[in-house]
Parts: structure tokens; C-alpha cells; sequence
């Protein structure tokens, strides 16, 4: 009986240590769990990103405004028959609320 009991004590203690140690343990399983949250983060930042170039694309692909658009304000095109006014402002100079200008307007003739 008695060693019957020390077996099943054993036996008991390698699969606690089992549980704690090793393919499978608590601690290996948490860390998983760890890594998908993570995963899981960088795929909603991934989607949200792929939302926005898929939106970019719509776009280009309706008209010509988002084109139009993009040409304007980072080549600094314009328009044929428009005319290009640039207002530079003084740095001393407080009477004129720079906020309220931008540094490049287009007007139509």
C-alpha cells in the first residue's frame, strides 16, 4: 500500500512539473496568448493602412480630383489659365495675422 502511494505521489508531482515545465506548460501557453494580442495589433494597424491606400485608389480611379488634387499641393502645379499669387510675409511684421494666410494661394483669372 505504501508503495502504491509513493507512486501515485510520484506520479502526481512529474505531472504538476509538467504543467509548469516543458511543451505545453502554463508559462509557454501565456506567452502565446502574448504573441496574438500582438499579432492581432499589427494586423489592425495593417488593415487600417490597406483601408486607406484602398480608399487612395477609389479615387484615382473615379476622377481626376484626387490627381488634381495631389498635383496641386505637392508638385505645385496649376491650372491652365490660372494665375499663381505668392504672399510673403515680413517676419517683424505683426499687423497681418499670418494664421489666417496661407504662403501659396491660386486665384482664377
Amino acid at each position: 500500500m505504501r508503495f502504491l502511494i509513493t507512486t501515485l505521489v510520484i506520479l502526481l508531482m512529474l505531472l504538476f512539473a509538467k504543467l509548469w515545465v516543458g511543451h505545453g506548460s502554463y508559462p509557454e501557453i501565456w506567452k502565446l496568448e502574448e504573441d496574438i494580442a500582438i499579432q492581432k495589433e499589427k494586423n489592425d494597424i495593417q488593415e487600417k493602412i490597406n483601408r486607406q491606400i484602398q480608399a487612395e485608389l477609389e479615387d484615382a480611379r473615379e476622377g481626376y480630383a484626387a490627381v488634381e488634387e495631389r498635383a496641386r499641393s505637392e508638385l505645385g502645379m496649376i491650372k491652365k489659365g490660372e494665375t499663381f499669387y505668392e504672399i510673403i510675409l515680413k517676419p517683424d511684421d505683426k499687423s497681418i495675422d499670418a494664421s489666417k494666410i496661407s504662403e501659396k494661394t491660386t486665384a482664377t483669372k
